[in-house]
């Protein structure tokens, strides 16, 4: 997800007009793949062990020199992921660092090792937000999915911390076969702590070329139906009183749009365009689905990786079997869902039958 999906008027302006100049305004940072969680779907995770193996992480000087590039190349907003970021050794001094060097920080975390300390420090020199990921709505879930005992519990506690401090907070449910049963009691959670929630019900197929832990996804994912029907249901907690009014609203949209046939999925977001992922080990790409393009920061500058990752970006090859579908709008696929499918699954007919069974769902809502 863009870290700015919900980015105000004056930041979608600085956006847009960032996309237009080809300037990488936003950029995330792996810091690290290692996590205190070992979820099933990890794309990224690896162990100490495997970490040393490949060269271990970057040190906070190159992050900061990283910084210092892309601050000079016109970036304001900077993510700060993982793995879990809080393990990174320093993450603290990078993340003063990085505010003091003027950037906007977000930060993706489990919550799980949120301690007073780290939450008297975002208290005391605000990030824009922190995004927590959710796995479960009891220890029971996080156990089989996560491998964690008391994780559940944890991450109350973490968030509890991060509400008693005033930090804003975003909290993100990420659900396969394992936790269908918690969304309910997740979305009840989020109420009870006055946090805004999310879902996001397709897994990518992506896995980083380092990843070891990953399981079979097509065998863990939900069912496209599935997908479909969590993603109509989690519209009831987003719009609430408004629902059917947004739902009819989709509906005439859809109709409206039923002869605008594109040409198949290019890379239409701002990937490669005006934002920039780089992993742990100094890789910079596109995005955190996308392996390919990427380019070593350790043998280029960030302004030549950056206009290389540009220049590949610009002649990829459209997905043309999405040629004449009229349900893009309602579809998951992007440039890289749709590389990674095809990749692991042959084509991309899982996310053309999340859009037929949306479609099909919309519809059904409504006439009601």
């Amino acid at each position: 997800m863009d870290q700015l999906y919900d980015a105000s008027p004056v930041e979608k302006r600085l956006v847009d007009k960032a996309t237009q100049l080809r300037i990488p305004i936003s950029a995330s940072f792996e810091l690290t793949p290692l996590c205190n969680l070992s979820c099933d779907m990890c794309y990224v995770r690896i162990n100490a062990h495997e970490v040393a193996l490949h060269g271990n992480v970057r040190s906070i000087n190159e992050w900061l020199k990283t910084a210092e590039e892309l601050k000079a190349m016109g970036t304001l907003f900077i993510l700060l992921t993982g793995g879990e970021p809080l393990l990174y050794p320093q993450f603290n001094e990078l993340y003063l660092a990085l505010r003091e060097m003027g950037f906007i920080i977000t930060i993706n975390t489990n919550a799980t090792i949120i301690t007073e300390e780290v939450a008297e420090l975002l208290s005391r020199v605000k990030p824009r937000r922190l995004n927590v990921s959710l796995y479960g709505g009891c220890n029971e879930t996080y156990k089989d999915l996560c491998h964690i005992s008391n994780g559940y519990d944890r991450c109350i506690q973490g968030l509890q911390l991060l509400k008693r401090y005033h930090i804003d907070t975003k909290l993100n449910l990420t659900i396969i076969r394992k936790n269908r049963k918690d969304y309910e009691a997740v979305i009840h959670m989020a109420e009870e702590l006055d946090m805004p929630a999310s879902i996001n019900c397709y897994t990518s197929l992506f896995c980083s070329p380092t990843c070891t832990s990953q399981l079979h996804i097509p065998e863990i994912r939900l069912t496209p139906e599935e997908v479909a029907t969590l993603e109509i249901e989690h519209l009831k907690y987003k719009y609430k009183t408004n629902y059917h009014e947004r739902i009819k609203e989709m509906n005439a949209e859809l109709i409206s749009m039923e002869s605008a046939v594109p040409d198949g999925v290019t890379l239409s977001c701002r990937a490669g365009k005006s934002s920039c992922w780089i992993n742990w080990q100094g890789m910079l790409s596109p995005c955190v689905d996308m392996a390919t393009p990427s380019v070593s920061l350790a043998e280029h500058s960030v302004a030549e990786a950056w206009q290389s990752i540009v220049k590949q970006c610009a002649s990829l090859p459209a997905h043309t079997e999405c040629s004449g579908c009229k349900l893009s709008k309602l579809c998951d696929v992007c440039y890289a869902n749709a590389t990674n499918e095809k990749k692991y699954c042959g084509d991309t007919a899982y996310l053309c039958t999340i859009g037929k069974a949306k479609r099909s769902l919309i519809e059904q809502e409504a006439q009601r």
